[in-house]
């Protein structure tokens, strides 16, 4: 089993975070700290909003949530609203002008750009997210376990039924709510999953109360701050430390962990000495690295990763490399899937393997690309392929990239 880590720092007004596996550098968060409404802080925040314009030639509607520049919301994240919604309902059926609605943004103000927002707004607890506007359970991809997945489900629909236990029976917009199970969930009894689901629901019901009493537009609900959220969303059952440099911080994560997670409190230790924390766990090195352009391999083959607002494109170049095509092209893969998700990169991405004439071993290639996004928490579709090496793949958009997060909220001590 990897070793699990999770080292926090604070840099420059920044909260810094980052998760490690053996040694290797595999996630980083950068996230400001305070309550000032920055760009990333934004994200996951739940806004009663007054619907401004319908443009149906764009299938979106513009969304005044009080705050800047007028949000967007697209056809596809307004079917929430209409509980007979089908994947081509328009816009023009969803929302109109005027129209009240409760939105959650998705990604920040970027530029000339406003926040991006859904109507199927979720909320998140330390193991399961409500999700209202669905009706479904579903069960996190990064549990692989096929009879872990069918015994959350199961336990999760006797919770919701009151089965044995205090129903947890919050109304959604088709019958009752659907929810997710988080990696945290894996290996919960059904005392701790329903005490789990029934705290998100009075956190709910509070919101729901909240919008009923309001004026829209303004902001009705608030996700936890930079270091409670790290710790809900990243510690897992098998995390072996939480190592926190920074006496506020570590006082934060203190009365957090012994609240909501108190099994789990002796995992958690500050950094010690003077030396700096991520260049004591060499992160800082591993980082340089991740903001790179070019990533030497061990092979003697490299890299180059080149992001641009459209796409990303990633080459190999087999360099002084001695394998042969399908060895290079094997260890690139590899690579990778671990880059794009250190780097947080989304949205396009063209890969130009080294030329190989043998379809297994397109396939292989191919296959070992896959394997890299496995316990991915966001959705990657891989194609095929082409004659010339090309495979063109897309993952769903995080936040911002780890190069946009570094350079907006100060770079990571080292």
């Amino acid at each position: 089993m990897m070793a699990h880590e999770i080292l926090m720092s604070v840099e420059n007004g920044s909260l810094h975070v980052a998760q490690v596996e053996d040694g290797v550098l595999v996630s980083m968060q950068a996230t400001p700290l305070g309550k000032a409404e920055t760009e990333t802080s934004m994200v996951g925040q739940i806004y009663l909003a007054r619907v401004e314009r319908v443009v149906e030639r764009l299938q979106a509607a513009f969304i005044d949530i009080g705050f800047g520049k007028s949000a967007f919301l697209g056809a596809r994240e307004a079917r929430a609203l209409l509980p007979d919604a089908t994947r081509d309902t328009p816009i023009e059926d969803c929302v109109e002008d005027g129209d009240t609605v409760l939105v959650q943004v998705t990604r920040p103000p970027q530029g000339d750009k406003g926040a991006q927002v859904t109507a199927d707004v979720t909320l998140a607890g330390r193991g399961v997210v409500l999700a209202p506007c669905r009706s479904r359970i579903a069960v996190s991809r990064q549990i692989e376990d096929e009879a872990e997945r069918t015994r959350l489900t199961e336990l999760t629909e006797k919770i919701r039924s009151g089965d044995g236990v205090d129903a947890v029976d919050v109304e959604g917009m088709d019958g009752p709510s659907g929810w997710v199970l988080r990696t945290a969930a894996q290996s919960q009894e059904i005392g701790a999953l329903a005490a789990d689901m029934a705290n998100v629901a009075v956190q709910w019901e509070a919101l729901l109360e909240r919008a009923e009493n309001a004026e829209p537009p303004c902001l009705i609900y608030e996700d936890l701050g930079p270091v409670e959220k790290a710790l809900r969303d990243l510690v897992r059952g098998d995390t072996q430390a939480v190592v926190v440099e920074g006496a506020a911080a570590l006082a934060v994560a203190k009365g957090f962990m012994r609240q909501h997670m108190p099994a789990l409190v002796d995992i958690l230790s500050a950094a010690e000495g003077d030396e700096i924390l991520f260049e004591r766990h060499d992160v800082a090195g591993q980082l340089d690295k991740a903001l790179s352009p070019r990533l030497d391999l061990p092979s003697g083959a490299w890299l180059m990763i080149e992001t641009t607002e459209a796409m990303t494109t990633i080459d190999i170049n087999s360099g002084a490399a001695e394998g042969d095509a399908l060895a290079v092209n094997l260890e690139a893969a590899a690579a990778i899937a671990k880059q794009v998700r250190l780097r947080a990169l989304g949205g396009l991405v063209a890969i130009d393997f080294i030329d190989m004439n043998d379809e297994s071993a397109h396939e292989a290639v191919l296959k070992a690309l896959d394997k890299g996004f496995d316990g991915d928490k966001n959705p990657v579709r891989i194609g095929p392929m082409s004659e010339f090496g090309v495979v063109e793949m897309t993952r769903r958009r995080e936040i911002m990239t780890l190069a946009d997060a570094i350079r907006q909220n100060g770079g990571a001590n080292g």
